[in-house]
């Protein structure tokens, strides 16, 4: 066989082989049809508001300290209890005050018995004067002589009263009810005296009511301050406004205390642009304590119905919120979302979805846009 023929033979043999392989078509493998959890839309009565964070703070601190010098006989209280205004803290010995308060009284008696008689020696020698039987420098050292027993037990009295306050102060009692913090010195230690350099003992603090401070834009500051009933006094007087809020602790996941916003710093500070605004809240069941970290809640709108979904169906594509939302034809599509404030799991809807629309809130990673799947409704 020649050369040509060969090349002849070669070419129908790639040829026929080519046509076998293109006429064998690959199967075709079925994907299956996702199967996703939805969860109807909720409408609930809601109010907008604004979040701040705070501090609780005491609406009375006061220190306790020793006024007068002495050992300190005895701790009258359990530290951490609550105890009521007048009720006796710590006692100091009050031996050595009752000695000198005793002696107090007794100058007293001593000067009022020379004073009567001062006034009965007085008393002759203006009988005897208009006779000539004595002086008048004789009258006049009786006169003199009255006026000092008369000043000599004056200072006496007044010596009487310093010494029964120092006795009285042997008794430390509290000024203001409220929560007593730790004895921070103990019995038989001796303490010194004086009004702001006295022994430091404790701390009482009233939380009743409790203070809680935060700041606030000048926005804010000027929509709060135009927030208030007619009844009330006139715009700018948040303290006479009534405006309520709302305070969350750490470990609580709603705002169940209610407070009024009762104090606004004279000026916005101009540095920062805010204001320091103080709410006050009775406490009665003392759930605040003074230093906590809370977050304030102020209402800014009246009640309306809004649309809500779980926060868990929410996706983020480049900052763009979206969800998808299963039609009745089982088809899921996306949904560009506005979006509200956050109420617990739930997210409050503003545009994109009506009442109708079921949303998936589980799955969604394995849906693609105009995707049929198989949907069961969130028990």
């Amino acid at each position: 066989m020649g050369r040509q023929a060969l090349q002849t033979a070669a070419a129908l043999v790639t040829a026929t082989l080519l046509s076998i392989g293109c006429s064998t078509t690959a199967p075709v493998i079925e994907q299956p049809t996702p199967q996703v959890t939805v969860a109807e839309t909720a409408t609930r009565e809601i109010i907008d508001t604004d979040e701040y964070t705070g501090r609780t703070e005491a609406s009375e601190i006061v220190e306790i300290r020793s006024r007068i010098f002495g050992f300190l006989k005895s701790i009258d209280f359990k530290d951490g209890n609550y105890v009521k205004e007048g009720q006796t803290l710590f006692t100091i010995e009050p031996d050595e005050y009752q000695a000198i308060h005793e002696q107090s009284l007794a100058k007293i008696a001593v000067n009022s018995a020379n004073l009567e008689l001062s006034r009965s020696k007085l008393a002759m020698k203006e009988k005897l004067r208009p006779n000539g039987a004595i002086s008048q420098e004789e009258y006049e050292e009786a006169v003199a002589a009255v006026h000092e027993a008369e000043a000599t037990i004056a200072a006496a009295k007044a010596d009487a009263n310093r010494t029964a306050v120092d006795l009285k102060y042997t008794e430390i009692k509290a000024p203001i009810s409220g929560r007593v913090d730790r004895a921070l010195v103990s019995k038989g230690n001796l303490l010194t005296g004086g009004q702001s350099s006295g022994t430091l003992l404790t701390t009482i603090v009233n939380e009743q009511p409790m203070y809680v401070y935060f700041d606030v834009d000048e926005r804010s500051l000027l929509r709060y301050m135009r927030q208030r009933a007619p009844e009330k006094a006139s715009t700018g007087n948040l303290t006479e406004q009534g405006v309520a809020c709302f305070v969350q602790l750490a470990d609580e996941k709603d705002f169940p205390h209610r407070g009024l916003i009762d104090f606004a710093s004279a000026a916005v500070n101009a540095s920062t642009g805010t204001a320091r605004l103080r709410a006050v809240f009775e406490n009665a069941d003392h759930a605040l304590a003074s230093g906590l970290f809370v977050r304030i809640q102020i209402p800014v709108s009246k009640p309306y119905e809004a649309l809500l979904i779980p926060e868990r169906a929410l996706s983020t594509d480049q900052n763009v919120k979206f969800v998808y939302v299963v039609g009745d034809d089982g088809v899921a599509n996306r949904r560009v979302l506005e979006l509200g404030r956050r109420e617990g799991d739930l997210r409050v809807i503003t545009s994109g979805l009506s009442k109708s629309d079921r949303v998936i809130v589980k799955g969604m990673q394995r849906v693609k846009p105009g995707q049929r799947v198989e949907a069961q409704v969130e028990q």
